[in-house]
């Protein structure tokens, strides 16, 4: 029997700041790993407010996704950790999907709450509408460096 009331595993209050000396610090470690790869994604306010005014939204969850599914070759060569190091940039895009989530600790999008397989997705060039079911997915972020507005900074290494 439980002796205490259960609470939700979402505040809204998750995460944390980080110092900027930290952060590019962080940030460089990424870029030297991963040279001439995408280093940040940009997403604008409105998709983001679209998120985070749904219902019952405590924040935002990312996902991280790429356009080309692992063929069967890719599974073979696995086992070789050269490969495996090399091979998440070798086929397909890097993306970010990101989802509001619940205070329960559920992704909210279309079947998301009940873990069906229906998706909706949100990107900047529709409407904002959401089905009966509630809840979208965003993406089509823009990746820097190689879009308009990409900043120079301490992040970025410039």
């Amino acid at each position: 029997m439980e002796t205490q009331e259960r609470t939700a595993p979402i505040t809204g209050r998750e995460g944390a700041e980080i110092d900027v000396k930290i952060a590019a610090e962080w940030t460089k470690n990424y870029r030297d790993r991963h040279p001439g790869q995408t280093i940040s994604q940009f997403f604008g306010i409105e998709l983001l407010q679209n998120l985070l005014q749904q219902p019952g939204c405590m924040g935002i969850r990312i996902y991280y996704a790429n356009s080309e599914p692992v063929n069967d070759w890719h599974c073979a060569m696995m086992a070789d950790p050269n490969f495996a190091k090399n091979m998440a940039d070798a086929h397909g895009q890097d993306h970010l999907i990101l989802t509001g989530v619940t205070k329960e600790g559920l992704d909210m999008f279309p079947g998301g709450a009940r873990g069906a397989h229906e998706l909706k997705t949100m990107s900047a060039t529709t409407s904002g509408s959401t089905s009966d079911s509630g809840g979208l997915l965003v993406e089509q972020a823009h990746p820097c460096p190689g879009s308009v507005g990409c900043p120079q900074n301490a992040l970025t290494g410039n």
